[in-house]
C-alpha cells in the first residue's frame, strides 16, 4: 500500500506576520490557496491539482525552538520534509547556525533560506554549510507562487530521497544476506568435502578387502574350484575394482569444479593424436582408422582440455571395441556466430537418444552389455570441464549408427601460439 506523502513543513522566522503569510499560501482549504492555484494555472498553462490534505505548517520564532521541534518530530516518527529558515533572527542563532544544527538532528530535511539581506557573504554561507543539494534561497518579499512551488517540489524531493535511501538499504541488506549465504555455502561445501574424503577412505578399505580376499579364495580353492565359483569370485573382484574407480572418479569430479583455470591457446588436434597413440600402444591388436582434423585450436586450460578429450576418446575406443575395424574422427564444425564447436565421432553401436539428456548430468550407461567397464562419470566430467570454460556439450546418435559428441570451447588463433 502506498504511504501518504510527507507534507510536514516547518517555518522558522522571528516575524509573526511572516507566519500568517505562509499559512495563507500553504494551509489547506483556504480561499487564498484556491486563488493561488488559479494563478499558477494561468501562468504555467496547465491545471495544478489541489493537494488532498494541503501542507501541515508548523511555526517557530527562533532557531533553538525550531531545532527542538525537528528533533521531537523525528523522534516521534513524523519528520519534517522541509523547513523555511529566516537568515536574520536576532538576538539568537542566525539562519546559518540554525541550519547547521537542524542537519545535525535530521540530515534529510530540505532547507529554503528566507532572506532580505545577510550578515554573511553568500560564498561563506555556502562554504560553511557545504551542502547544495538540500539548500535553496528565496528572497523577501515572497512571491506566493515561488513559495508554493518550493513546497511542492521539495516535499516531493524529500519523498524521492527517502525512497531511494530505503531501496539502497534494502539492497545492502540483500547483499549482506547473499554474502552470508555464500559464506554458509562455502562452509557447507568445505564440510561436505571433508565428509566425502573421509567416506571415500572408509569405503576404500572394505572394497580393497573384498578384492584381496576374493583373489586369496581363488588361490585357496585351487583346482577344486568349479568354473561357476571362479566366475562369481572374479565378478566380486571386478565389481570391487569398479567401486574403487568410482570413488576416484567422484573425487576427481569434485576437484575439476575447484581447480583454478590457466587458459592458453591449445592445439586440440595435437592432444588428440597423442592420446590416440597411447590407446594404440595399449591395444596394438585393434584395427582403428583415425582422422584428426587440422587447426583445432581453442583457448583453454591445457590440462583440463586433455582430460576432456581423453574421456571422449576412451569412450569412442571402448564402445567400438566389439567391431573388427573402427573409425574415430576428431574435428570442428561451424557453430552460430563465432562459436567454436569441436566433436569426437565413432562408428560404434550408438544408442537411443531418448535418454541422452541424462548423459552429462548423472552417471548413465546407454549401451547395454556387462562386458563394458567404467563408472559412467566420464561424461559428467566432460560437461563440467566444458562448463568451467563457458562452453556446453551435447551428442547425436542412433542405435547401430555410431555416436558424435560435441563440445564448445573459446576459439583461439594458432599463429605463434604455444601448445
Amino acid at each position: 500500500m502506498k504511504q501518504p506523502q510527507n507534507r510536514r513543513i516547518l517555518l522558522i522566522d522571528d516575524t509573526p506576520s511572516i507566519h500568517e503569510d505562509f499559512r495563507k499560501i500553504l494551509a489547506p482549504a483556504t480561499q487564498a490557496a484556491a486563488n493561488l492555484r488559479k494563478l499558477e494555472t494561468s501562468l504555467f498553462g496547465e491545471a495544478v491539482q489541489p493537494e488532498r490534505d494541503g501542507f501541515q505548517l508548523d511555526s517557530a520564532l527562533n532557531g533553538r525552538d525550531g531545532v527542538d521541534m525537528v528533533a521531537c518530530a523525528l523522534q516521534s516518527g513524523q519528520p519534517y520534509a522541509m523547513a523555511f529558515v529566516d537568515m536574520r533572527m536576532p538576538p539568537g542563532w542566525d539562519g546559518v547556525e540554525t541550519i547547521e544544527r537542524l542537519w545535525r538532528v535530521d540530515a534529510d530535511v530540505q532547507i529554503v533560506i528566507c532572506t532580505a539581506y545577510s550578515d554573511h557573504p553568500w560564498e561563506k554561507v555556502m562554504a560553511r554549510l557545504d551542502v547544495r543539494d538540500r539548500l535553496l534561497v528565496v528572497k523577501k518579499p515572497f512571491d506566493p507562487i515561488e513559495v508554493s512551488q518550493f513546497a511542492r517540489t521539495l516535499t516531493a524531493k524529500w519523498e524521492v530521497t527517502r525512497q531511494a535511501t530505503w531501496q539502497i538499504e534494502s539492497l545492502e541488506r540483500a547483499v549482506q544476506e547473499v554474502r552470508a549465504s555464500e559464506a554458509a555455502l562455502r562452509q557447507s561445501h568445505k564440510e561436505q568435502q571433508t565428509f566425502v574424503h573421509s567416506l571415500s577412505h572408509d569405503l576404500r578399505a572394505p572394497l580393497t578387502a573384498m578384492n584381496s580376499f576374493s583373489q586369496l579364495l581363488i588361490r585357496e580353492l585351487g583346482d577344486s574350484a568349479t568354473g561357476r565359483a571362479l566366475h562369481f569370485l572374479s565378478r566380486i573382484g571386478a565389481n570391487a575394482g569398479i567401486a574403487e574407480q568410482l570413488i576416484d572418479d567422484l573425487l576427481f569430479l569434485d576437484g575439476v569444479s575447484r581447480v583454478e583455470l590457466s587458459t592458453q591457446p591449445v592445439d586440440l588436434g595435437r592432444l588428440a593424436r597423442e592420446l590416440l597413440d597411447g590407446l594404440r600402444s595399449l591395444h596394438p591388436q585393434r584395427q582403428v582408422e583415425v582422422n584428426v582434423h587440422e587447426g583445432l585450436w581453442a583457448e583453454a586450460d591445457r590440462g583440463l582440455a586433455r582430460i576432456l578429450l581423453r574421456q571422449l576418446l576412451v569412450n569412442a575406443w571402448k564402445f567400438s571395441s566389439a567391431q573388427p575395424t573402427t573409425r574415430i574422427e576428431v574435428g570442428r564444425v561451424d557453430g552460430p556466430g563465432d562459436e567454436a564447436v569441436f566433436f569426437v565421432r565413432d562408428d560404434g553401436p550408438g544408442f537411443d537418444m531418448t535418454y541422452a539428456d541424462k548423459l552429462f548430468h548423472m552417471p548413465q550407461r546407454l549401451v547395454p552389455g556387462s562386458e563394458l567397464t567404467g563408472t559412467g562419470v566420464g561424461l559428467v566430467i566432460v560437461s563440467r570441464i566444458a562448463g568451467r570454460h563457458g562452453g556446453r556439450v551435447w551428442c547425436e546418435s542412433a542405435a547401430g549408427a555410431g555416436a558424435t559428441f560435441y563440445f564448445t570451447l573459446p576459439g583461439a588463433e594458432p599463429a605463434g601460439a604455444p601448445t
